[in-house]
């Protein structure tokens, strides 16, 4: 009769436990295929993380680039106003008006 009272009340205990040892082994299984796919999925990432690096460099390079070019380009205005400014000096020159008007005698 003992036997019997002990298999009714530790019957229910031993289901309870198989149903945890159940969930636990199910846990620890997905567990360890997502340690796997992490271990294929790592060289991915740092590829990824090497590709966005190198992308943000090649960008601030280029970005560089415009900039010099800009101070290019002000820098061949101003030697531009420059040359225009000594063209017209020259022309407003004595020495030329004076050159003028010998060819015109000349003529």
């Amino acid at each position: 009769m003992v036997v019997v009272y002990l298999l009714i009340c530790l019957i229910p205990v031993a289901l309870i436990l198989l149903v945890l040892v159940t969930i636990g082994s199910a846990v620890m299984k997905v567990v360890r295929t997502g340690k796997r796919m992490y271990a294929n999925i790592r060289p991915d990432i740092n590829d990824l993380k090497e590709k966005a690096a190198r992308a943000q460099q090649k960008s601030l390079e280029f970005s560089e680039r415009g900039k010099k070019l800009s101070e290019t380009f002000a820098e061949i205005g101003g030697r531009w106003a420059f040359v225009s400014q000594s063209f017209e000096e020259t022309t407003k020159s004595p020495i030329v008006k004076l050159a003028g008007m010998a060819g015109k005698h000349t003529g």
